[in-house]
């Protein structure tokens, strides 16, 4: 896995602790994870000190790449934990974003920051949904490894099952030939759970996310409404091992906003 350092972080310590070669130095552009001595747009972690590093390498960087070498996401730890909403959210979406968009650098993709994460004020699970629009899901060759070189892994092998993976629920008002098929994607980052979808333009959930996170800011009332839900469902799932009861209860919601988003 490609690491980069700026900033005056010594990357001579890196490939020291490095002992089993999982790393290489690089540059920012190609980067899957950025150190550096004091916070940017690009830099993931502000390291200080040679403690802070060590300690960075060891809670992060080589399980990160051990991940990615093995083709393992950074999967959820216990259950659905809501947090008051964050503004660095938008701050490392758009940061993940540019990574992606710079390694899945095909004609006609349209990049989103969506869910909850996507929506000021809103407490959300700190996990950075993201979206990958495609002209077409049966033409994307080498996405999987293009996707991998920035920490994302293909997440069908792993949990081919759970919600969202493979297909969407369909819902709302959209004729036969409508694509419900997807691709799922996470981070193998253990420091910062990332998400993402690849849905073909067009499609009816390629849509509604994006509807869905534009009521959400504009709307104050579905806004506090939604978050209640959340609440709710957090609470009732407090004792599950994972978020997937969690994440199917909330349809019950979108199907009372449908109507708005099928507009």
């Amino acid at each position: 896995m490609e690491i980069a350092v700026v900033g005056g972080v010594d990357g001579a310590r890196l490939v020291e602790l490095d002992r089993e070669g999982v790393t290489r130095l690089g540059e920012v552009g190609g980067a899957a994870l950025v150190l550096g001595g004091h916070a940017s747009p690009e830099v993931d972690v502000v390291v200080s000190s040679a403690g802070e590093l060590d300690a960075v390498w060891v809670g992060r960087v080589e399980p990160f790449a051990r991940n990615v070498a093995e083709g393992r996401f950074a999967m959820a730890a216990g259950p659905p934990r809501l947090h008051p909403w964050d503004a660095e959210w938008a701050v490392v979406a758009a940061r993940l974003l540019r990574r992606l968009g710079r390694a899945a650098a095909l004609p006609g993709v349209v990049w989103d920051h969506i869910g909850s994460t996507s929506v000021p004020g809103l407490a959300a699970k700190p996990v950075i949904d993201l979206q990958m629009g495609v002209p077409s899901l049966d033409a994307l060759p080498g996405l999987a490894q293009a996707l991998s070189s920035v920490g994302f892994v293909d997440v069908a092998p792993h949990v081919p099952g759970s919600p969202g993976v493979l297909r969407d629920t369909p819902r709302g008002r959209f004729g036969a030939g409508a694509r419900w098929d997807k691709r799922l994607f996470a981070s193998a980052d253990p420091g910062r759970r990332a998400i993402l979808h690849v849905r073909e333009i067009g499609s009816p959930w390629w849509h509604h996310t994006r509807a869905f996170r534009d009521l959400l800011r504009v709307d104050a009332g579905v806004r506090r409404e939604y978050e209640a839900v959340k609440r709710d469902l957090a609470v009732a799932h407090a004792a599950d091992e994972g978020n997937d009861a969690y994440t199917v209860a909330k349809t019950a919601f979108f199907d009372s906003v449908q109507h708005h988003l099928d507009r």
